[in-house]
């Protein structure tokens, strides 16, 4: 998948509206507007992304510059798998440049270089053709089933107190123009800090750290049923303030002699109601090592297949996802994409 045979030159999508005004990403698109080979399209309105991207599947690039956030970036990924028509071969070389809010997949496979100008150098000449150049291959998260319309393929997933910590973030403090980890680290202050002093229970419908109802399956067998403070699923390394809150083996991986990230693994993480004291359990959850003691009510597995049955919402790379009605949500390792790391 290093740029499928056939494929021509570079193409270059930026969202302009990514972390409010995308000033690299304007500004990496007028230089590169007028190179040889390049295609690129600043999107005035979002709609503009499927015109932009029905143009490149008729004629598919070696790599795709995605100068956005993890929303624009998870659209673009899904398109490519289900709605592009290409063959696998032909998919084209993914570059993220960290030009949003968050960029939390960007921060983990995406183009190491925050330089615009070795950027625009390495659309224009063909930067991926080198002999030194970098890759990752990493699996997507499918949800097969999600209410809106078709799977989605993301990065990450988060329910309960994830999804709404995420949706408090976005709406209060990324709407105002915080970007990069400032947004989820007030937000950590804010729900955490209520949550030490008087943890939430299952009636406090207007506290973001509420618990909820939820039946977790997981490659067919019961992870958790009944009330559920978050769950998680991820094939990112790591998250946003540099979290991994996931742990212990992926058993079939080892069994293989691969380590979980060869394995393209899909991380799930639980966590049960009641929550044990978060001063203490909170900094091995987001930080400790893969073998690290964990309280009783966390858990953590590398999966193929994950069902969560709960009416409470989701969000997939910072976008709000709903269940579908009276069924679980399934999340299902996804295809694996190569992305340019430098």
């Amino acid at each position: 998948m290093n740029g499928g045979a056939g494929n021509k030159g570079a193409a270059l999508i930026v969202n302009p509206h990514s972390g409010g005004t995308n000033r690299s990403g304007l500004r990496l698109a007028e230089m590169v507007r007028h190179r040889p080979g390049v295609r690129a399209y600043v999107l005035e309105r979002f709609a503009q992304l499927d015109e932009a991207l029905a143009e490149l599947a008729a004629t598919p690039p070696e790599a795709l510059f995605i100068s956005s956030g993890d929303g624009t970036i998870q659209y673009v990924q899904t398109w490519l798998i289900e709605r592009s028509g290409l063959p696998r071969e032909r998919w084209p070389v993914l570059a993220l440049l960290p030009h949003g809010s968050t960029n939390m997949t960007a921060a983990d496979i995406g183009y190491r270089s925050k330089d615009v100008r070795e950027q625009a150098a390495t659309i224009a000449e063909g930067g991926w053709r080198r002999a030194g150049a970098r890759f990752h291959d990493r699996a997507t998260v499918r949800l097969a089933n999600p209410a809106s319309d078709g799977p989605l393929h993301g990065m990450f997933l988060g329910g309960g107190v994830l999804a709404e910590a995420t949706l408090f973030c976005r709406d209060t403090f990324n709407r105002k123009g915080l970007r990069g980890h400032w947004g989820p680290l007030l937000t950590m202050l804010s729900v955490g800090l209520k949550a030490i002093f008087r943890p939430a229970g299952p009636e406090d419908v207007q506290r973001i750290d509420r618990p909820q109802r939820m039946r977790v399956v997981v490659d067919n067998e019961p992870l958790g049923d009944g009330w559920q403070v978050a769950v998680l699923a991820t094939t990112l390394n790591k998250l946003v303030l540099n979290a991994r809150p996931f742990w212990g083996p992926c058993t079939g991986a080892e069994q293989r002699g691969e380590t979980p990230d060869s394995a393209q693994a899909l991380r799930v993480s639980l966590f049960n109601y009641p929550y044990p004291f978060l001063l203490r359990w909170l900094p091995v959850v987001l930080w400790g090592g893969t073998n690290r003691r964990v309280h009783a009510s966390m858990h953590s597995r590398c999966a193929s297949r994950v069902e969560v049955a709960t009416q409470g919402r989701f969000v997939l790379d910072g976008e709000e996802v709903h269940p579908p009605a009276g069924e679980p949500l399934i999340i299902e390792r996804g295809p694996t994409l190569r992305y340019l790391l430098g």
